[in-house]
């Protein structure tokens, strides 16, 4: 009788130990992941997501242009934002919200915005932005160079690309255009073998799907390479748990790994989520190393 007694007061205490860490998971906040939606802030997203529901989390996701997801960070309506371009890339973006927000782990290296043109275009008729002025590459080239939308980077260092090598002068005209304009105009060309000037940056999967070549740019009008940062809302540091938040602060992809995550959406059609979790699976040395 007192052993069985006791077997249930055992079981009792498992039960009731099981259901205190049921609540404690299920008494996590949800935490709000801001994405631009463009794919390759989503996989980089993803992972970022991955890790916080390992942990328990529930993800709300917002995705937006750059122009409305900064200010959703800065007024704390989205928690985390993946990610954010600095010193240069977002700078106007990010100095409105600097104050309400810190940095939690610079995510990837080697963030830079160029210009390219198709491999078959000859490298002795454009190898330098500078050779876009040139008449005789000005009568192969579209005079409409396509962009992004105006408030991305590509688009506010495209116009200092514009003002620094005279492409206004020489007939040239840099249009913001939605993400589907923009690529639909190279995709287009390279279907026909034009000749085109394509605004690109890395990490992106263009770059690994179609052979193209960047072109120097002497003047850095777009300036150095940037670290992309992965920013939190000041309130974060109430809603995660130091371990997770250091999971996070430790979050390091490589440039490349975003690009390939790019590309296993764009061209082998996986969802976001499942790039990032293919990514992930084939580094568990990676993630046990985050917040060990």
């Amino acid at each position: 009788m007192f052993d069985a007694l006791k077997s249930l007061v055992l079981a009792g205490t498992v039960l009731a130990g099981s259901t205190a860490a049921a609540l404690a998971e299920t008494d996590k906040p949800t935490v709000r992941l801001g994405q631009v939606g463009l794919s390759f802030y989503a996989v980089t997203g993803g992972v970022v997501q991955e890790l916080l529901e390992r942990d328990g989390y529930t993800v709300e996701l917002t995705v937006g242009s750059h122009a409305e997801i900064f200010p959703q960070l800065g007024a704390g309506e989205v928690d985390i934002l993946a990610a954010t371009w600095l010193p240069g890339g977002h700078a106007s973006l990010y100095a409105p919200v600097a104050d309400t927000t810190f940095r939690i782990a610079p995510i990837y290296e080697d963030a830079r915005f160029f210009w390219v043109v198709p491999a078959y275009v000859p490298e002795d008729a454009i190898s330098s932005i500078a050779d876009l002025t040139k008449p005789e590459v000005r009568e192969r080239l579209p005079q409409t160079i396509v962009s992004l939308p105006e408030a991305t980077g590509l688009t506010t260092g495209g116009r200092r690309v514009m003002e620094a090598y005279g492409l206004g002068d020489a007939g040239y005209e840099l249009r913001a255009a939605p993400p589907a304009e923009w690529l639909g105009a190279f995709t287009e060309a390279v279907e026909n073998e034009d000749w085109i000037v394509f605004p690109l940056w890395q990490p992106q999967w263009v770059n690994a799907a179609f052979e193209v070549r960047a072109l120097e740019e002497p003047l850095n009008a777009y300036g150095d390479p940037d670290t992309a940062y992965l920013l939190g809302h000041t309130d974060l540091r109430d809603k995660l748990a130091p371990e997770t938040l250091q999971k996070l602060a430790d979050l390091r992809i490589p440039v490349e790994a975003v690009t390939e995550m790019d590309r296993m959406v764009s061209q082998d059609g996986k969802a976001p989520r499942e790039a990032a979790r293919a990514w992930l699976d084939a580094n568990p040395s990676l993630l046990e190393a985050w917040g060990s």
